[in-house]
């Protein structure tokens, strides 16, 4: 049931989750779930070359623009414990630092999935690096002697990849579906907050319509019209296979 899960989402930028992944943290919140998003840099470099354009334009007025804009996101979806990091994006770096941090949070949410970037994704740097992040931290998390604050260790997790905006470019393919249907407005409003980025909405508008087409055609639904895909990082243990339907939570 969703109302057990705990739903922790780590995104390289402040935008990144609310393309790939806010339809299922809507519906995980709709359901009664725990969710958490951290997003470990601003993407005040990459990712805000339209602010740059402005004359006079400041890291710390770039920053804060990117916050406000992930921030309004999480209201619109009902959102509560948003995180940003204020690490260096282009080129995020995987230091001890970073990894010490996120195994604390990690400890703090006690997750029982975790969503961030596909190994494979290529469109941004920042994505593969975020990804690698996200394992490392996860194995000290599980560890007892690590020092953490007092934390205790969390359980093991599955990992799961949200897709890239360019999915052929990484080689990304579809291994799991959530359809979104009921709460594609929302991610759609909680997308228009993005204003920097005035293709996002487009890109991933298209994305979610053809993630539905496939989730519906793949089970023969007729009411599937959107869905958001991810990769898995572990095989799933089972008591049966999994029969060739949509699986309620």
């Amino acid at each position: 049931m969703l109302s057990e899960q705990k739903l922790l989402v780590v995104s390289a930028h402040s935008a990144d989750w609310v393309w790939r992944s806010s339809g299922t943290i809507a519906k995980y919140l709709a359901g009664g779930a725990q969710v958490s998003v951290v997003c470990l840099t601003y993407g005040a470099r990459g990712e805000s070359g339209a602010l740059w354009r402005q004359e006079g334009q400041t890291a710390e007025n770039v920053k804060k623009i990117r916050k406000e804009e992930s921030f309004n996101a999480a209201k619109v979806l009902g959102l509560k414990d948003l995180e940003m990091w204020d690490f260096d994006d282009c080129m995020l770096q995987v230091t001890p630092e970073i990894i010490q941090k996120l195994n604390e949070k990690i400890r703090e949410v006690q997750p029982t999935v975790i969503i961030t970037h596909d190994k494979g994704d290529s469109t941004n740097p920042d994505h593969s690096f975020a990804r690698q992040i996200v394992e490392r931290a996860l194995v000290e998390a599980k560890q007892a002697g690590i020092p953490s604050n007092g934390l205790k260790p969390a359980k093991a997790c599955p990992i799961y990849g949200f897709e890239a905006s360019e999915p052929e470019r990484s080689g990304y393919v579809p291994e799991v579906y959530i359809d979104i249907t009921d709460y594609f407005d929302k991610k759609l409003e909680a997308m228009k907050c993005i204003a920097t980025q005035v293709e996002g909405p487009h890109i991933h508008t298209r994305l979610s319509t053809h993630r539905g087409w496939q989730a519906a055609r793949t089970i023969g639904s007729k009411d599937i019209k959107y869905a958001e895909s991810f990769t898995m990082s572990t095989a799933l243990v089972v008591e049966e296979l999994p029969e060739l339907k949509l699986q309620k939570f």
